[in-house]
């Protein structure tokens, strides 16, 4: 019982403080540098089929499960930035057919990426687009 108790010798507050403080220290930097990801894309074993129409024109439907998981992962690159300039009209609309059968739905052009309706700055322009049309088209 002696030695539980010679364990919490060490605990402070001011330690649990300086811990808390790092950790969001850590975070601010991290989203400075990579931008924040977009919450509540599907997991590649959820989707079904993924349907692109690029450009209005352009539209082509995968069901090959290889290639649904990398159009899955190629959404998980989306980081934006706070405070960016969100310009342009979507080129590309994305929609994950999920197994249950709902539908999530993101649009992007080389600058902005609109997720539930709401534009975000892309932290790193043209990645998504390029990776989608080099898959698909």
């Amino acid at each position: 019982m002696e030695k539980a108790k010679k364990a919490w010798k060490f605990f402070s507050w001011a330690n649990l403080w300086t811990i808390a403080l790092t950790c969001i220290l850590n975070a601010g930097i991290w989203a400075a540098f990579h931008g924040f990801p977009l919450i509540g894309l599907p997991e590649a074993e959820e989707v079904e089929k993924v349907t692109i129409v690029s450009n209005g024109t352009q539209e082509k439907t995968v069901t090959d499960e290889e290639t649904v998981c990398l159009l899955v992962k190629a959404a998980h690159l989306l980081n934006y930035r706070l405070w960016g300039e969100e310009e342009g009209e979507p080129v590309i609309t994305v929609t994950y057919q999920l197994k249950n059968g709902e539908r999530i739905r993101l649009k992007a052009n080389r600058a902005a990426v609109w997720w539930k309706d709401k534009p975000h700055a892309l932290k790193e322009p043209d990645v998504f687009i390029n990776v989608v049309q080099g898959l698909v088209f």
